[in-house]
C-alpha cells in the first residue's frame, strides 16, 4: 500500500535524544522546539537531504560545546 503526500508535506520520525538534548544552559531541544523548525520548512519545497543538514546544523547550534547524553536518530521523508 502507498499514500501520497501533499505537496510541502513533511514525515519526521525520531528517537527521544532529538528532543531530550540540552544545551550548555541545561534546557531542552523539546519538541516545541522541533515542531516549530518543522513548520519553517514548508515554506519552500526542499529535499530530505537538505532538510537533514539543516535539522542536524540546528541541532549543533543549539548544543554547542556540550557532550551527548543519547543517541540522535532521525529519518526524514519528503517530497
Amino acid at each position: 500500500e502507498t499514500a501520497e503526500l501533499p505537496r510541502n508535506c513533511r514525515v519526521l520520525l525520531y528517537t527521544d535524544g532529538l528532543t531530550e538534548a540540552r544545551n550548555a544552559r541545561g534546557e531542552l531541544f523539546g519538541q516545541e522546539r522541533l515542531l516549530e523548525w518543522l513548520k519553517e520548512t514548508t515554506t519552500r519545497p526542499r529535499k530530505a537531504e537538505e532538510l537533514k543538514d539543516e535539522l542536524a546544523a540546528e541541532l549543533a547550534k543549539f548544543q554547542a560545546n556540550t557532550s551527548l547524553k543519547d543517541d540522535q536518530t532521525f529519518l526524514i521523508m519528503a517530497e
